[in-house]
């Protein structure tokens, strides 16, 4: 892999905020018997963290179409970009907005929720600053 190349950039680009999305959504996967608890979770905040992975997925389609026929290499990288920058600020925003109550309310065996949130912001932030390094390979 090329990372100078802005095609091979955008591949990283789009494996990381996929990674992002898998991560925001692993809890739909991996806890049960918390249906309520776990959708208050998710809907936490002004956005919601459905709305860090939704942003996620479109920003792992952006970076795929870097390179790709018929497209502009320096639109979709700035596009990329502001997508990345939304999926932090989404992140940000639901980290500093969710209830306590909410987070700490999960069965025993889900402790490792408390950290979950963590996670996905360390996720965006590293996609932000991969679509940084991807944008640079545009320029």
């Amino acid at each position: 892999m090329n990372l100078s190349d802005p095609a091979d950039a955008g591949k990283l680009a789009a494996v990381v905020a996929a990674a992002v999305a898998v991560v925001v959504f692993a809890p739909l996967v991996l806890i049960t018997g918390a249906g309520d608890t776990l959708g208050a979770y998710y809907a936490a905040g002004p956005f919601g963290l459905t709305a860090v992975g939704l942003l996620a997925v479109v920003a792992a389609v952006v970076f795929l179409s870097v390179g790709r026929p018929h497209t502009d290499a320096l639109t979709l990288s700035g596009v990329g970009a502001v997508v990345a920058l939304s999926v932090v600020l989404a992140a940000v925003a639901w980290v500093l907005t969710i209830d306590s109550t909410v987070l700490f309310s999960f069965p025993a065996e889900y402790a490792w929720i408390e950290n979950h949130r963590w996670a996905v912001l360390a996720g965006a932030l590293a996609l932000t600053a991969v679509s940084g390094l991807q944008a640079r390979t545009v320029l």
